[in-house]
């Protein structure tokens, strides 16, 4: 009975929770609908993509193009959009479309306002920037009068259209969003003077005119100004201009608005954090400190010298907005799940099951010890048994990740900081684990040294640790079309027709545009190893001139002093195949002197045009047909090379001593690798090769082409590869499984210089074996095992 009772008690508590459940889900979806119904009723569409507002008479257009065609004759903007914040960026003729263009790309976009570029008389921008050249004012330094006849500007155009004015520099980084919030918690209606307090430096002294009461904002930084300061100050910019004491514009600009606007600029000691100047870089810009707390708080980030690091800080913080929206996606994705479950729901896919799992460290649960994901563990070196390096240095791309971690870790703790009276700093991390699921994502275990500093209630800063335990999702996959620059993107109606073409054939432009049938011109230097060009020819033929890819092989023949008879062979050997495929197919090249591998590169390539797609290849690289449209798609004329990363195969000897199964042996004495097996025991992937290369010739002219002053083995390959490194083309790698280099022995010549030497010597020991063969090796010497206990036999003795 009491069985039957709880029963049924347990049947209507679970309608209860399905029924309220139920109900909470479709009230969600109704007021949904009911908002939507509410804006497309009652609320005005103008401003939404694709709706037009000039029936109303209203305008929508806030493209930074638009707003310098309304600004650049310097009239005032009679209806602006946004009016709570002018910007003004004092600039000079020569920065105006470097810095000025890098400002006027990023943050300038991001102010809830406008921005103008001051700079002397008769600048312009060639690339839209709005400036305003100031009459019968220059770029002389310090710019005194150009920082006062901003400030006039301002008063006289803007001064009833926004409620705050700022003044910066070109070489600041401001965030529009941040600046809103802070501007939005002050009175603007009252006298306001805004900034970082400075007094001058150590040696200025007493040089400066200022009493021990007085101060002047910096200048670097940024200096805000409520409308009734510059109401009150402007009129008298004169004045101040011909009583000035110091040649110092911030100070003098501070001096003036303590005269005429009855006040000085604000000793608040947060200004530091908020308008915040980066002393930790002699040069600035930014480029070790990004990823700091200070620059995470700061409203304006001074000084950004490069302007090429003005596009890096934006891309950060666009980048720290996509991960937030993800984030806020993942819960929403979560709660959704836990919703369903509730409803008794089942979902097909399999992507967002996936992504609604609550975090777990045994979301996968393996079904054999080979599926059992390892954990590195993480101090000041890595740990590892899955590397070559069991012990190894931090990767940068590693460090970069853990920063981020940390930093959003920081965020969610420190999210409600104000209302709980207290805030946590990160130290560092003492110690950790890290491992990656390639299902899910990535997990960690760190062990975290926090600073926990309590400013409500009884003052304490005291050092804590604590364990977190951190997991990063991996988000749904996304595919975007690519569209070459030369090849503007097409209609819907214009993409349809071009699909019918290219099912009824094509025409010539689409044939154009199709680079699977892109010529590739092989180059090969060679001196010698007539047996492996023969394996090489055969792999060509199958490949390549069965099938009839298109391609050509330029081949350079170098005379070789060890192997008589070599090069003639050789040239027979292509002169059958020319026979056989067409002599337009295959050209041989004939050079002089010694092997040299960059000089016969380079004469090779100087045999096809400028437009031609080169790829330089090696005899010991035995080709599968699906590499060559990698070749192809992943090579751009003037925007990216293609270096592949190739499989290395490691030296029969040692792999196939034991009859191995990935050896094939058609002789007792003869055992080799095959081809395609990549496994950890026959070869490693040659992450540090840069021999095997993809690029157009024009490309590689631009950056200067291989250094033909480098002689004997190696760094030819090294040299090119820096160039296109600093150059501004895109260097693209990637795991190639179409390439395979099979061994071959590497002697390294006793002349060769050192670092030659060096790299050549790691190559030939990196090719003996796996670090586990090697380790199987010396463990079973007992006179390298026991040497300690031999050593200690023959003390005694």
């Amino acid at each position: 009975m009491h069985g039957e009772l709880g029963t049924t008690m347990a049947r209507k508590r679970y309608g209860i929770v399905k029924t309220y459940a139920t109900c909470l889900l479709v009230g969600f979806l109704a007021g949904i609908l009911l908002s939507n119904y509410c804006k497309n009723k009652f609320f005005s569409r103008c401003g939404l993509p694709d709706i037009c507002c000039e029936e109303i008479g209203l305008s929508t257009s806030n493209s930074p193009d638009d707003n310098a065609a309304k600004t650049s004759d310097g009239q005032q903007n009679e209806n602006p959009t946004n009016n709570f914040v002018f910007v003004g960026i004092m600039t000079a003729k020569k920065f105006i479309d470097s810095r000025g263009l890098a400002a006027h790309r990023t943050w300038v976009n991001t102010i809830n306002g406008e921005v103008r570029f001051f700079s002397s008389e008769g600048s312009i921008s060639k690339h839209g920037v709005p400036v305003v050249a100031l009459p019968n004012v220059d770029d002389s330094y310090p710019p005194q009068k150009k920082s006062f006849m901003m400030l006039k500007y301002m008063h006289d155009h803007f001064l009833d259209q926004y409620e705050w004015f700022v003044r910066a520099d070109d070489d600041v980084f401001v965030k529009g969003d941040k600046l809103d919030k802070f501007l939005r918690s002050i009175n603007s209606s009252k006298p306001q003077f805004i900034g970082q307090a400075g007094v001058g430096k150590p040696e200025e002294l007493g040089l400066l005119s200022l009493t021990a009461t007085e101060n002047f904002c910096m200048g670097g930084p940024g200096m805000i100004f409520s409308r009734e300061t510059l109401r009150r100050m402007a009129p008298y910019v004169s004045n101040c201009l011909q009583n000035l004491y110091t040649t110092h514009e911030d100070v003098e600009i501070g001096r003036c608005v303590r005269k005429y606007a009855g006040i000085q600029c604000t000793w608040a000691y947060e200004m530091q954090q908020i308008l915040y100047q980066n002393y930790k870089e002699d040069k600035g810009s930014f480029k070790k400190t990004l990823k700091s707390k200070e620059v995470e708080k700061a409203v304006t980030l001074h000084p950004v010298k490069d302007p090429v690091y003005q596009y890096r800080i934006y891309n950060h913080i666009q980048s720290t907005i996509i991960m937030n929206l993800h984030q806020k996606e993942l819960r929403l994705v979560r709660e959704v799940t836990m919703m369903e479950q509730l409803l008794g729901l089942q979902k097909s896919n399999i992507v967002d099951n996936k992504l609604g799992i609550l975090p777990s460290l045994n979301k996968y649960p393996p079904k054999s010890e080979e599926e059992v994901l390892t954990w590195d563990f993480l101090k000041k070196p890595i740990y590892s048994h899955n590397h070559l390096n069991p012990k190894r240095g931090m990767e940068a791309s590693l460090s970069g990740a853990l920063d981020d971690v940390v930093m959003q870790v920081m965020q969610l703790v420190n999210k409600n900081a104000r209302q709980r009276g207290r805030t946590i700093d990160f130290k560092e991390i003492l110690y950790g684990y890290r491992r990656t699921n390639p299902l899910f994502g990535a997990d960690y275990i760190l062990d975290l040294l926090l600073i926990y500093r309590k400013h409500k209630g009884r003052k304490m800063t005291v050092p804590v640790r604590r364990h977190a335990y951190l997991q990063q999702s991996f988000m749904n996959v996304l595919f975007t079309e690519e569209i070459p620059k030369y090849h503007p993107r097409p209609s819907v109606g214009g993409q349809v027709i071009n699909l019918f073409r290219q099912i009824a054939g094509g025409s010539d432009d689409q044939k154009a545009l199709d680079k699977r049938k892109e010529t590739i011109h092989f180059i090969m230097p060679l001196a010698g190893r007539l047996k492996i060009f023969q394996r090489f020819m055969r792999n060509i033929e199958d490949v390549c001139f069965k099938s009839g890819e298109n391609v050509r092989l330029h081949v350079v023949l170098f005379n070789s002093e060890k192997e008589d008879m070599a090069l003639e062979r050789s040239i027979d050997l292509l002169q059958k195949y020319q026979r056989n495929y067409g002599g337009n197919n295959i050209e041989i090249i004939q050079a002089n002197g010694a092997f040299n591998r960059g000089r016969g590169l380079e004469l090779g390539a100087s045999k096809c045009k400028s437009d031609a797609l080169l790829y330089f290849i090696d005899v010991d690289i035995v080709l599968r047909k699906d590499a060559l449209n990698r070749i192809r798609l992943n090579t751009k004329q003037g925007f990216q090379v293609y270096f592949p990363i190739v499989f290395s195969q490691f030296d029969p000897t040692t792999v196939c001593q034991d009859d191995s199964q990935h050896c094939a042996c058609p002789s007792p004495n003869n055992c080799l690798i095959k081809p395609y097996d990549f496994h950890h025991d026959t070869g490693y992937w040659r992450q540090f090769g840069f021999g095997i290369a993809a690029m157009y010739r024009s490309d590689m002219l631009s950056v200067g082409g291989f250094d033909l002053s480098i002689e004997g083995w190696g760094k030819e390959d090294v040299d090119l590869y820096t160039k296109f490194i600093e150059s501004n083309i895109t260097v693209f790698r990637s795991i190639d499984p179409g390439m395979t280099h099979a061994f071959h022995p590497i002697e390294c010549d006793a002349s060769l210089e050192t670092n030659q030497m060096t790299m050549c010597i790691n190559s030939k020991a990196q090719s003996y074996g796996s670090v586990w063969q090697m380790a199987e090796t010396v463990y079973n010497e007992d006179d390298i095992m026991r040497r300690h206990e031999k050593h200690s036999l023959d003390v005694r003795s």
